[in-house]
């Protein structure tokens, strides 16, 4: 009977340690980030030459929403800001916890002293950023819907902000407008940026003197 009564306590123990451990765990590390990772990229669509996944909202400054649950959403930059900026090789993010409004720059980068800021396409609290970034700050252009995410938000009212976005075929026709118009700019300044038949070298960024970057970066990204 002793015996039995030892074995008992000690399963006691060993149980409630368990619980105490797990609670712990808890506290440390809120599940809400946790448990909310990035999905896999959707197939990649091709619109005027730019990638445009069907599986995310467009704000016209060139940033993404990609919801993940019923109240977070995943924010980056697209493919045309990402050719536009040419490059990242330093990135500024917010501190978790940060309030972001929709429409009001929250994040950058920036590469041989000149930076890009970039609007947020959602309202709400910054609950987890991609420090992935900053070992890496070229994800955010050579990946933007994948492993380039900026932030995660928990937004107040998604389907507000959602519907204040782009997405089907009004997203393909704001993106064959703003190639349109970078054509259009592009044409009017040096030759270098221009291959033979008028697409933009790969590049092209890098090509272009300072304050006409900066204007192009200020005027499509709407900063």
């Amino acid at each position: 009977m002793t015996v039995l009564l030892v074995i008992m306590t000690f399963a006691a123990f060993v149980l409630l340690d368990l619980l105490l451990a797990r609670r712990g765990e808890r506290r440390e590390a809120p599940a809400h980030v946790l448990q909310v990772p990035m999905p896999a990229p959707a197939e990649p669509v091709w619109v005027a030459g730019f990638q445009l996944p069907e599986d995310r909202h467009y704000h016209p400054g060139h940033t993404w929403a990609r919801l993940l649950d019923d109240d977070t959403v995943a924010v980056g930059m697209d493919d045309f800001a990402g050719r536009l900026v040419g490059g990242a090789e330093r990135v500024a993010l917010p501190a978790v916890g940060t309030w972001l409004r929709q429409g009001e720059t929250g994040f950058g980068v920036g590469l041989d002293g000149r930076d890009a800021r970039f609007v947020s396409p959602v309202e709400g609290e910054v609950v987890a950023v991609n420090e992935s970034l900053r070992s890496e700050p070229r994800l955010a252009t050579n990946d933007p819907y994948g492993r380039g995410w900026f932030v995660k938000l928990r937004v107040g009212d998604v389907a507000r902000d959602l519907r204040n976005l782009l997405s089907g075929s009004l997203a393909r026709r704001f993106m064959e407008d703003a190639r349109e118009g970078l054509d259009l700019r592009l044409m009017a300044l040096s030759g270098s940026v221009l291959q033979d038949g008028g697409e933009p070298v790969a590049d092209f960024a890098r090509h272009l003197p300072d304050a006409e970057w900066r204007r192009l970066v200020s005027d499509f990204l709407l900063t």
